[in-house]
């Protein structure tokens, strides 16, 4: 009987036991189940944030890639080296984004290869402000040529067809080549200054035939005169006053000063140049003779692809005393005050983009001179001295491999007054970019 429970016990423990081991592997089962489960589901959370977080950077990038360009634009319409916030002119506050350092060092130099200079048509129209900190150095050769055919007639007509005096007739050619030097620095990113020296050769070819004289036989005269040395050197500041931007164009005040330093023209001329029997030197002067000052203002408004560009200004030249000495007779020979007269300036045009690395401009300049007065003379104001200047500009300005822009401006003279053609080759370099 002891035999029979003690073996039922032990049966029963067996039963017991094993039922214990089956639940406790059916739950271990379901564990790892649940664990598979949670890591298949975690796992595709992870791919979902990583795809969101590569779009994320892709706009990101394309972000970046857009303010840069944005930067891009803002330099080529402001004209200016480095932008940061601040008040413009009328007192609003101007959003502009700082850089740093290595994204402005990239930002010049897209902008050297892509943005090409506006062709400099004169010292006042074209370029862009040089940045502060920078000098440009300037060699240029210029070229121009004039040739006047002149008729007077002195007498008066019996019948139409029938004359009684003097006709002569009148044939000028002049020749002027000029090699200057220009040095540009920028003191700040709204102003430079600069200066200019320049060398002369001219030289001169008159011919002359009087008809009817006297009922002489007509007699050509020639005469010819040539002259080297030095120029006028002349100084200018360049203020740009606001950002432009919008509806309103860029303005930039110009102010220069001309020296005497060329070969004055007074000193080689005689008073009998103004009488009735003039005489011709032989030496031609390389200067004005005056001290002179240049005040104009210049408006930029571009509309990409053009850029339309205007200069107005005002030419006050200084009178001075040329002295008044007379010869063994008593006469008076020098000229006394003399004021060359003053003159208004205009210039207008506009420059095109062809492409990353060439632009064209085509502009109109007039002058309009006032007359000369002479103390000596007499009458004193001078007949046919208020001239006007007019002349046709073409421009062209192509960026060479090493970053220098090669400009060519033509000028076709469209007053008679004016030369009939002016070439002029400039090649800025920049020191210290």
């Amino acid at each position: 009987m002891n035999i029979s429970k003690t073996l039922f016990a032990a049966l029963l423990f067996i039963v017991i036991t094993s039922t214990s081991n089956a639940a406790v592997r059916d739950t271990d089962s379901e564990t790892v189940a649940e664990s598979e489960r949670l890591a298949q589901q975690l796992s595709e959370r992870m791919d979902e944030i990583n795809a969101q977080q590569r779009d994320l950077l892709d706009r990101m990038q394309s972000m970046e890639e857009q303010r840069r360009e944005l930067e891009l634009l803002m330099r080529r319409v402001d004209n200016l080296d480095d932008y940061r916030g601040g008040t413009d002119p009328d007192g609003g506050v101007t959003a502009v984004p700082i850089v740093g350092e290595e994204q402005k060092q990239e930002r010049d130099a897209q902008i050297k290869e892509s943005a090409p200079e506006l062709p400099r048509v004169s010292s006042s129209v074209g370029g862009v402000l040089t940045p502060k900190g920078r000098l440009v150095i300037e060699p240029s050769l210029q070229f121009l040529h004039s040739s006047v055919n002149r008729v007077s007639i002195e007498g008066f007509t019996i019948l139409p067809a029938l004359l009684i005096g003097v006709i002569d007739i009148v044939e000028v050619d002049q020749n002027s080549y000029i090699g200057s030097l220009t040095a540009r620095y920028g003191l700040t990113d709204r102003l430079e200054v600069d200066i200019k020296g320049s060398y002369l050769y001219r030289e001169d070819s008159t011919r002359s035939r009087e008809v009817l004289a006297d009922g002489v036989t007509a007699v050509e005269a020639t005469a010819s005169a040539d002259g080297n040395d030095i120029g006028d050197i002349d100084m200018g500041l360049r203020y740009q006053f606001n950002r432009g931007g919008g509806k309103w164009p860029f303005l930039v005040g110009n102010l220069r000063v001309k020296s005497d330093t060329g070969t004055d023209p007074f000193e080689l001329a005689t008073k009998s140049q103004l009488d009735d029997s003039p005489e011709f030197s032989g030496e031609l002067p390389t200067g004005s003779g005056f001290w002179s000052v240049n005040p104009s203002l210049t408006f930029i408004y571009p509309t990409d692809p053009v850029v339309f560009f205007g200069n107005v200004g005002y030419l006050w030249t200084f009178e001075d005393d040329k002295g008044k000495p007379t010869d063994a007779d008593g006469n008076i020979i020098g000229f006394g005050k003399v004021d060359p007269g003053d003159a208004i300036r205009m210039n207008f045009g506009m420059g095109l983009g062809l492409n990353d690395q060439s632009s064209i401009s085509i502009s109109y300049a007039l002058d309009i001179f006032s007359k000369t007065t002479i103390e000596t003379a007499s009458p004193t104001s001078i007949a046919g001295s208020d001239v006007t200047v007019g002349k046709l500009l073409i421009g062209y300005s192509l960026r060479l491999p090493g970053g220098s822009p090669l400009n060519l401006a033509i000028g076709i003279g469209a007053t008679e007054d004016a030369p009939d053609t002016d070439l002029t080759f400039r090649m800025p370099i920049n020191f210290f970019k």
